[in-house]
């Protein structure tokens, strides 16, 4: 199934079996994750796939495998990890495999990175019923709300998953560039969903690239106007 479908069925699973993933099915996957597109080239990143023994996690639910993300500290390096990644994502959801990011969790001392910092882990393996859902099972924000605009070239965007759902994406238009902006979150909230948003903004710009391969292209404005409520991100072209 190709990546663009999956936008539209994609589905965060947490009902994993413990069934193995066949050696020729985790190359395919590795080889895949080889090869991801970045936002922001020159960001060093890297990735592990570990299982639960090598995690900790603050869930009651677990996955047989564990993609962990490692990333340099540069600027737009959560962004840039969220637009990588989420490729991924998509991918094991095209091969029939249930995926779900998660901020609630961290790897064990032996899988960190001297050079590197954690950022995310990527759950995924085989799944009970089905990694997929139907559009109207989504629950998001119309283009209305994350829009200055009503555009239908926006939807792949809408479908992106966020930390709790909280969509914190908003996309203004100037002409031919899109600026795109981060919801700001309360001073309790801050701390922890700051960065998990700016993976967000990331995935959902992979969406954007995604349907538009040919076109896309990421801009960093340095500045733009202001919105009240939120924080300016970057800008793209498709």
């Amino acid at each position: 199934m190709d990546l663009t479908d999956i936008i539209y069925k994609r589905r965060s699973s947490r009902d994993f079996t413990d069934e193995k993933i066949s050696s020729d099915i985790m190359e395919s996957i590795t080889n895949f994750a080889d090869n991801l597109k970045p936002l922001v080239p020159g960001i060093k990143t890297s990735y592990e796939i570990v299982d639960n023994s090598q995690v900790t996690l603050l869930l009651n639910w677990r996955a047989p495998y564990y993609v962990a993300i490692f990333s340099e500290e540069k600027e737009y390096y959560l962004e840039n990890s969220g637009f990588m990644y989420q490729q991924l994502d998509l991918y094991l959801q095209s091969i029939g495999l249930g995926s779900c990011w998660i901020g609630l969790g961290k790897v064990k001392s032996s899988v960190q990175k001297d050079s590197q910092k954690f950022i995310i882990l990527i759950g995924f393996g085989k799944v009970r019923t089905t990694p997929y859902r139907e559009l109207s099972e989504f629950n998001r924000l119309s283009l209305n709300d994350i829009s200055d605009i009503n555009d239908e070239k926006l939807k792949p965007a809408q479908y992106a998953p966020s930390a709790s759902n909280s969509q914190p994406w908003y996309f203004t238009h100037d002409n031919d560039i899109y600026h795109v902006y981060r919801r700001k979150n309360n001073i309790i909230r801050r701390k922890f969903m700051d960065k998990f948003n700016k993976v967000d903004i990331g995935i959902s710009l992979a969406h954007m690239y995604l349907t538009n391969r040919d076109t896309f292209e990421f801009i960093n404005c340095e500045e733009n106007k202001k919105i009240d409520g939120y924080e300016y991100e970057c800008s793209f072209k498709i």
